[in-house]
């Protein structure tokens, strides 16, 4: 099983933990939050939900001194459902019946051994199907989704986006944010700056060559979306590799994102 495990800095060392057993056991495990920045309150929550959704994995955890907030912040997304459990019954019944996707444990009600009991309980439930109540079909989501990720380098404007789905533009635009609480002119934006630090933290291209390969026309534009999501330099970034202190942060009205839509009409 495909499963996307995250955490704040509180639930991190728990969190590896529970990531080397589940690897040990045969589950194939990302963290789509291995980035987020200490003590400050990231969107972890969304990013595990996000990769839910998108299909990357089949079911979600979430470790966080702070439960109930991961699980509001979770079921934030459209297909999501997240719930606080503690203890193998809930976990074991809450997907088999209820069709949660996403497992919140918190380090304050859990040692070690009694989360790889809950978590053991989670998985070994068949999951219950999840339907997502508005905004685009789940299949046509996912050829959306799959479209922007292997396309990122190109120019990606929401009208190709749309044809992908057969729908109109404003059709589109409309039933995708419905189903991911974004723009699709943002959710591009967003995969771009993460494509983009994936290839800083793997590699020594040069800076215009890493804009260029995920779909920026000029450095400077690629430095200017970056600092915004991300909150430093992609130059400053790549010094910080090495480091785990960084996330990619989205604003959540999507104001800042407007501008930069303005300036991107092809996109927007």
């Amino acid at each position: 099983m495909r499963i996307a495990i995250g955490s704040d800095e509180i639930g991190n060392a728990l969190k590896q933990q529970l990531t080397a057993t589940l690897a040990a056991t045969g589950h194939e495990v990302l963290d789509p939050t291995s980035t987020v920045e200490p003590h400050v309150r990231g969107d972890y929550a969304e990013q595990v939900a996000l990769a839910v959704l998108r299909r990357d994995a089949e079911r979600g955890i979430i470790v966080t001194g702070r439960g109930v907030g991961a699980s509001v912040g979770a079921n934030r997304v459209p297909g999501i459902r997240a719930a606080l459990c503690n203890d193998s019954f809930s976990a074991f019944s809450g997907a088999k019946s209820e069709g949660m996707n996403v497992l919140v444990l918190s380090v304050q009600s859990l040692d070690l051994e009694r989360a790889k009991e809950v978590v053991d309980a989670y998985v070994g439930a068949t999951l219950a199907p999840v339907e997502i109540v508005g905004g685009l079909p789940p299949r046509r989501l996912q050829r959306v989704l799959e479209h922007v990720k292997e396309n990122i380098e190109k120019d990606l404007s929401v009208s190709e986006m749309a044809q992908v789905v057969g729908m109109s533009q404003y059709y589109f635009s409309k039933l995708f944010k419905m189903s991911t609480g974004t723009t699709p002119h943002q959710y591009v934006m967003r995969q771009r700056v993460e494509r983009a630090q994936e290839l800083l933290r793997d590699g020594n291209n040069a800076l215009v060559e890493v804009a260029t390969n995920v779909g920026f026309e000029t450095q400077s534009h690629f430095t200017s979306v970056f600092r915004r999501l991300v909150g430093i330099t992609p130059k400053k970034f790549r010094e910080m590799r090495g480091d785990t202190g960084i996330h990619l942060a989205m604003p959540v009205d999507g104001k800042a994102e407007k501008q930069e839509e303005k300036s991107n009409a092809t996109a927007a």
